[in-house]
């Protein structure tokens, strides 16, 4: 005879693991908004490391990048302050994604107003870096190119 509400143990155990493992492919999968977050802080914040960690240059070494975002942040916009939001992502494809900006640029100007900018993102390596050559050369002082 079988009683009623009896759980197979394997089964649960199963279930479990199932739904740990799209857990964690979930979270360690990089959302664009996020990444544009990030790299937008390190840009506020005149972090290089991160600047170039995050920075696609294609045919460039990382050397030279990191020698490029030194020069923008450290002498051409030693002293440049501006504000951004994250008004709205898309992904276009696997590959590629942009993210749209609103930045208060040289705040301590009496005539800052907001503006809209974009922040493209190319998918390298299975990660998410901001494609700087594509950027307005507007939203920062001597960006590498």
């Amino acid at each position: 005879m079988r009683r009623a509400g009896r759980v197979n143990i394997v089964l649960v155990g199963a279930l479990v693991a199932i739904i740990m493992i799209g857990a964690v492919i979930l979270m360690g999968r990089q959302s664009i908004t996020t990444v544009a977050a990030k790299f937008m802080t390190a840009l506020a914040k005149h972090d290089v490391n991160t600047l170039t960690d995050m920075t696609y240059l294609n045919g460039q070494d990382k050397e030279e990048v990191r020698k490029k975002w030194d020069f923008a942040v450290n002498e051409a916009g030693k002293h440049y302050l501006f504000m951004w939001r994250i008004a709205s992502s898309k992904e276009a494809d696997d590959k590629t994604a942009s993210v749209s900006l609103q930045m208060v640029r040289n705040l301590r100007g009496s005539g800052s107003y907001e503006e809209k900018y974009d922040l493209p993102l190319v998918k390298e390596n299975g990660e998410w870096k901001v494609d700087v050559s594509a950027i307005s050369r507007e939203v920062f002082p001597a960006l590498p190119q």
